[in-house]
């Protein structure tokens, strides 16, 4: 059997048979192939190839468990309160016809008015703005320069209420003058209720005009006006509160990503899992969720398993947030999955990487119980997520591990003499399966260019008395090189290595530890042609 000869001392001899080689330079170069032995990487495989070591725990025998959760789906402000743009006219001019003279400085049609919004289902009280803006345009008829004053009374920033001041050139029926202000809603607070806080939906509002005391006497007909056009914009809430009213929110199908079983393919037979659905509320309605279903989907081969349990053929109560002034504390509500209640081992056996759903959410199903004090803030959201615990007890079937390495090779793709030869793989394997091994030729993107045969497999860890490994077993696996693939294999540097682990009884759940590992050495032993072409 060689023995592997470290880079220096191939370097070394290569470079002493150039130089004798080079001696001669009116005679063609001589060429020596030489059989080389050379270490070209080491590596190992450890259950964090497996599954990301983030996810990973261990308790103090190194017993290790999965701990994971995901989020389902999100119901956010928007879903549940929607402020449209609205408009509102208000118009002014004699009711008979005049003349009507108005000294400088004069106030006419003072209009104390109610707003009133429409908001579908929800009745509020209190609206505190986050971002929006009103637009107040104002078109004059008159001939005269006029100052026109509109006000929210039910809307103040730092106890100030909210007030614009618009003045307008003189104009005429024919040739209308305008005026236009645009103001910023953010922080305001809206007190809904009406000038005599006995309605909801509404907002005090104040409109009138004056002749500038700079101005002179101005006369108008009936043929003259002022209009009003009151605009609000994109209003976003920071917190609103009333009787949200009931209703059922449908959350269409669809689909979230899981990454936690990204990295495995294969058989699993979990011996124990544990699942948390958690349905946490921050907006301050009681709420009733319907499940239609919670599906994990292996996109791999198409396999749909649905989860089944008690919460999918029943509603579900969620209980509302609670409001403390300036924040909110959610409501959480749990549900908790086992064997025993739920087939939560097949749903994540079925190795799935996307979880589909769809449900509908009743809000406020009894009513208004809450005396109209629901209540959401700009941050409430009704969400759901699911929390996995997986201990590593299991029967593995095809589990398949993979790692992408960087071989080192002497030479460049463009010169080398490395021919053809032997890749010999030694394993040291501590874990407790038998495990296939393949050796493939891929590029930068992982995408394989060559699978290098025969591979062959590695023998399970040792085996103590008590069910654990107590050592690693030795194995060696060699694989052919034509020189197209040592080519290929120059040029990429790389090698993705796939370990297919199968327990040896398949009826005995085996316990994952976090010491095992497999450690790999790969060594070359390749034809190298001096004076080649390297």
């Amino acid at each position: 059997m060689h023995r592997p000869l470290s880079r220096t001392v191939i370097s070394c001899l290569l470079l002493l048979a150039m130089s004798i080689a080079s001696c001669r330079k009116d005679r063609p170069q001589p060429q020596w192939d030489l059989d080389i032995l050379a270490p070209l990487m080491t590596t190992s495989l450890t259950i964090g190839d497996l599954v990301p070591d983030s996810i990973l725990s261990a308790d103090a025998q190194g017993n290790v468990s999965i701990l994971y959760s995901a989020e389902l789906f999100s119901i956010s402000l928007d879903t549940v309160l929607t402020a449209p743009d609205t408009s509102f006219r208000y118009a002014y001019a004699l009711p008979f016809p005049g003349p009507v003279q108005f000294q400088p400085g004069a106030t006419f049609n003072t209009n104390d008015d109610v707003t009133h919004f429409d908001l579908d289902d929800l009745q509020l009280t209190k609206l505190i703005v986050r971002s929006g803006q009103v637009d107040v345009a104002i078109t004059s008829m008159m001939n005269g320069h006029i100052i026109g004053n509109f006000s929210l009374p039910g809307a103040s920033l730092n106890g100030i209420p909210f007030s614009i001041q618009q003045p307008l050139p003189p104009g005429t029926p024919g040739s209308p003058s305008m005026g236009h202000t645009s103001r910023p809603l953010d922080g305001y607070v809206f007190d809904m209720r009406g000038p005599d806080q006995d309605a909801v939906n509404s907002l005090a509002t104040h409109i009138s005009y004056s002749n500038s005391p700079d101005g002179n006497i101005i006369s108008i007909t009936n043929m003259d006006s002022l209009l009003a056009v009151v605009s609000y914009y994109d209003i976003v809430p920071q917190y609103a509160t009333g009787s949200f009213g009931t209703r059922t929110i449908t959350v269409e199908p669809a689909t979230t990503d899981l990454d936690l079983f990204q990295n495995i393919s294969g058989g699993l037979d979990l011996d124990q899992v544990t699942a948390q659905l958690r349905i946490r509320n921050g907006i301050g309605v009681d709420a009733r969720a319907n499940i239609h279903y919670i599906r994990s989907h292996n996109s791999s081969n198409g396999n749909d398993v649905d989860l089944i349990g008690s919460f999918t053929s029943g509603p579900v109560n969620i209980d509302r947030a609670t409001d403390l002034g300036s924040s909110f504390q959610p409501a959480l509500n749990s549900i908790n999955l086992d064997q025993g209640n739920s087939n939560i081992d097949v749903f994540l056996e079925n190795l799935p990487d996307q979880i589909g759903y769809a449900m509908d959410i009743t809000i406020n199903p009894l009513g208004n119980i809450s005396n109209g004090h629901d209540f959401l803030y700009y941050d409430s959201k009704l969400t759901a997520e699911m929390e996995v615990d997986i201990p590593l007890r299991l029967i593995a079937t095809d589990l398949t591990l993979r790692k992408t390495v960087t071989v080192d090779l002497p030479g460049s793709a463009d010169a080398h003499a490395w021919k053809s030869g032997m890749l010999h793989l030694f394993a040291a394997n501590g874990f407790p399966f038998s495990a296939g091994i393949e050796l493939a030729i891929v590029d930068q993107n992982g995408q394989i260019l060559a699978v290098l045969a025969p591979g062959g497999t590695v023998g399970s860890g040792v085996m103590g008395s008590d069910g654990f490994v107590s050592a690693s077993s030795s194995s060696q696996v060699d694989v052919e090189v034509t020189p197209t693939q040592m080519n290929l294999l120059q040029q990429n540097g790389k090698l993705l290595i796939t370990a297919t682990f199968n327990t040896a009884d398949q009826s005995q759940h085996v316990q994952i530890l976090e010491r095992y590992r497999m450690d790999l050495q790969l060594t070359v032993d390749a034809n190298y042609t001096v004076n080649g072409d390297e």
